[in-house]
Order: structure tokens, then C-alpha cells, then sequence
């Protein structure tokens, strides 16, 4: 990979464990894309640990073909300072949510289909069914990106970014009416636990008769409770190394 200046890693300058950073940032979008989370357009991103406002992501390519060799640094405003390569237009949705989120230091876009019926106008709020789905916690806020006007649903402007970031606020994940969610962690590891289970948990939902009927969810405090005791660095762990064999006996990793 080449010099840092050209947008990418090299190992002379990963005194920090970057480089098994962006291993994992690559294989968090193939694991992603196996478990139908990330589509051919979803995106994960990680914070630069040296820069904290600049941040890695892949270039625009489909998520489940993603390899470390395809990650970019991009600036504060979500620009890749490789210019040779395509970037995301939605690069700059990573860009601000990073900004208002300091604790945050990764960040999944993705277009779950199950998550979907819980966007659209008149549907309830995405509650926790089971208790793994309780990762995502008890408020996943609704954002709407009609305000901006019919010229287009992508977050590809710094004001939708930010309108985005603030609905988010200091939550652990956000839905998009008609497109999706975004869902944060502290971890790469984390933020794929959460992605994964919020989908299962609207999947679960959606077996027993949501968004059309009633369906009994899991109290406040039960959520708070089995969050707590499920994002350790065990549960964390399992759910990492499960999705990873399992990504492996699909198909063989491509080496990065």
C-alpha cells in the first residue's frame, strides 16, 4: 500500500496496529455484505486514530469486494485524498457524524431490508423483540430527508449530514425513512454486533405482524440491562468471531 500522503497506509507508518485496523475495516464490509446488512451500496467507515477528523473507508465499490488495498483517508468534510479513485458520495455523512460524535470511531451505513417497513411515514418505532436486538437500544430515531427537497435521497451535502448527525444525536444507531440506517460504535467490532442485531431484531418484529399490528417488545429497562450485559468485550468478541467463520465458509476471504 502506498505512502500515507496518497491516501493509504503503509506499514512503515503503522506504529499503532493501523494496518490490522484497516484489515478488520475491510473485512467488517465482506462480513457485512454476507449477512445481507450492507447491500452494493453500503459503507463502513473507521476514525483515524492519529487525526481523529479525518477517517478510512473504502473506495466506491461493492462491500462485499472491499479489501484493505481499497481504503482511503478522507478529509473533515468527507473528501479522499486519493484522487486517482472514485469515493462514495455519501462520504461526507461519515465525515459529520464523526464531528458531533467524539466517542465515535466507527460508522455503518447500510440499506437492511427488513429495517425498512419501520421508516416509511405511520410506522412505530423500531423497539427490542429478543434480547440480542437490544444492542441497538430502546431509541432508534427517525430521520427524513424530504426537508431537503425532491433533488435526491443521498446524504451528500454537509446540511444533510448534519441534519442526520443531530438526529442521531447520542444514539447508538438512526434509520432513514425509505433508505436505511446508520449505526455507530466505539469499535468496528461493536458497531457490526449492533448493525447485525438491530436487522434481526426488525426481522424477528416483522415475523410477528410489525409494523401493521401490535407486536410486545422488551421495557426500557430490560433493553438498558441487556445492552449493558451484552456489549462486553466477550459478546463483542463471539459475534465477531461467529460472522467471521461464517463469512469463511461461504465463500474464502480474498486476501487483503
Amino acid at each position: 500500500m502506498s505512502d500515507v500522503t496518497g491516501g493509504t497506509a503503509s506499514a512503515a507508518e503503522d506504529g499503532t496496529g493501523l494496518q490490522a485496523s484497516l484489515q478488520d475495516l475491510a473485512l467488517a464490509n465482506r462480513i457485512l455484505a454476507n449477512e445481507g446488512i450492507v447491500d452494493d451500496f453500503g459503507h463502513v467507515a473507521l476514525r483515524d486514530p492519529a487525526r481523529p477528523d479525518h477517517f478510512w473507508l473504502s473506495r466506491a465499490i461493492a462491500p462485499a469486494a472491499v479489501t484493505a488495498a481499497d481504503i482511503r483517508l478522507h478529509d473533515s468534510v468527507g473528501r479522499c485524498l486519493d484522487p486517482s479513485v472514485r469515493q462514495y458520495a455519501e462520504a461526507v455523512l461519515h465525515a459529520r457524524i464523526f464531528a458531533a460524535r467524539p466517542d465515535v470511531r466507527c460508522c455503518i451505513h447500510h440499506h437492511a431490508r427488513p429495517l425498512l417497513p419501520f421508516t416509511m411515514p405511520g410506522a412505530p418505532p423500531l423497539r427490542p423483540v429478543f434480547h440480542t436486538g437490544t444492542v441497538a437500544g430502546w431509541d432508534v430515531p427517525l430521520w427524513d430527508s424530504a426537508p431537503f427537497g425532491p433533488g435526491g435521497m443521498l446524504i451528500d451535502t454537509v446540511a444533510k449530514a448534519d441534519s442526520l448527525a443531530a438526529a442521531l444525536g447520542a444514539n447508538r444507531a438512526a434509520l432513514l425513512r425509505a433508505h436505511g440506517a446508520v449505526v455507530v460504535g466505539p469499535t468496528i467490532q461493536e458497531a457490526l454486533m449492533i448493525a447485525i442485531y438491530m436487522a434481526e431484531n426488525a426481522a424477528v418484529a416483522l415475523s410477528c405482524g410489525a409494523p401493521y399490528r401490535e407486536v410486545p417488545t422488551l421495557s426500557r429497562e430490560e433493553t438498558e440491562e441487556t445492552a449493558r450485559l451484552m456489549l462486553n468485550a466477550s459478546g463483542i468478541g463471539r459475534t465477531w468471531q461467529g460472522r467471521m467463520l461464517k463469512l469463511r465458509d461461504a465463500l474464502p476471504l480474498t486476501p487483503t
